[in-house]
C-alpha cells in the first residue's frame, strides 16, 4: 500500500520476514502473524524490534512508539494507500477523508511485462518467496501451491517426511497444447535445471532441498516459467493452494 516500501521490502528482506514467520494477509496485504496467549510479553517484543531491525532496515535507537484508542469496530480506520504509513490503524480526524474502513484491501491491478527472469523474479519473487516459505512452515501437512502462468504451471507441495519441496512442471503429455511451446531448446532448459523427465507421472518433477533459501528457489521457478514457458508477467500471475 506505501509504494516507496518497494525499494525497502526488497525480496531478500521479505525472505528474512518470512524466516521470523511473517505471512502474506490475502485479505488485506499487510504481513501478518499470531502469537500464543501464554507467549512472554518480552519474548514478542523482541521478536517484534528483530523483525522491525531485519526486513525493514530500522534503527531501533531512533524508534518511535504510538499508542491510541479507536472506536470498537469490526474494520478499524486504516490510512489510505500510497499515504505515509499506509495501512496502519489510524483514528486521526485529519486522516479521515482518506481512510480506509473496509476489512479487505485490493491494489489496483497493473499489467507489467518483463522481459527477462530477472525481471519477472523482480516482479514476482516476493510473492512465490512467501508461499514457498508457507509450504516449507506447514511441511507436515497437506499443502501445496500452484504458479499457473497461463500457458503452463509449476506446482509444489512438501515431501513426507519432510525434507524436500516436490515440484512439478507442467509437459505436453499433461496438455498437448504445450508442444508448440515446450521446444527441445526449452526442454533442455528444465533438464539443466535438474527436472526429470515424465514418468509415472505426466509431468516434469524435481525436488528441492529444504536446505535451499525459499527465495532461492522461487527464483528458480520464476525464471523457468519465463525462460520455458515464456510467461513474461502480461497477466498476473495465477497463485493456487489449498
Amino acid at each position: 500500500m506505501q509504494p516507496s516500501l518497494a525499494r525497502v521490502l526488497t525480496p531478500d528482506r521479505v525472505s528474512r520476514l518470512a524466516e521470523q514467520g511473517w505471512v502474506l494477509d490475502p485479505a488485506f496485504g499487510n504481513y501478518v502473524q499470531s502469537f500464543p496467549a501464554d507467549r512472554p510479553t518480552a519474548e514478542i517484543a523482541d521478536h517484534l524490534l528483530r523483525s522491525l531491525s531485519v526486513s525493514y532496515d530500522v534503527n531501533l535507537k531512533d524508534l518511535e512508539v504510538m499508542t491510541a484508542w479507536v472506536i470498537d469496530t469490526p474494520c478499524p480506520p486504516r490510512n489510505g494507500p500510497s499515504q505515509n504509513l499506509a495501512g496502519m490503524i489510524n483514528d486521526a480526524r485529519a486522516m479521515r477523508s482518506t481512510a480506509l474502513l473496509g476489512c479487505s484491501y485490493k491494489a489496483p491491478e497493473t499489467a507489467r511485462k518483463a522481459e527477462t527472469a530477472a525481471a519477472l523474479i523482480a516482479l514476482y519473487g516476493p510473492t512465490v518467496t512467501a508461499e514457498i516459505q508457507r509450504l516449507r512452515i506447514n511441511a507436515t501437512q497437506r499443502v501445496h501451491v500452484v504458479f499457473e502462468s497461463g500457458i503452463g504451471y509449476i506446482q509444489c507441495m512438501p515431501e513426507i517426511p519432510p525434507v524436500a519441496l516436490y515440484c512439478e512442471a507442467q509437459s505436453a503429455e499433461s496438455w498437448p497444447a504445450l508442444s508448440a511451446v515446450l521446444t527441445p531448446d526449452r526442454v533442455a532448459r528444465l533438464a539443466a535445471a535438474g527436472y526429470a523427465e515424465p514418468g509415472r507421472a505426466p509431468n516434469y518433477s524435481k525436488s528441492y532441498p529444504l536446505t535451499l533459501a525459499d527465495a532461492v528457489i522461487a527464483g528458480e521457478i520464476l525464471s523457468l516459467l519465463h525462460d520455458v514457458y515464456a510467461y513474461n508477467g502480461a497477466t498476473k500471475l495465477k497463485i493456487l493452494t489449498e
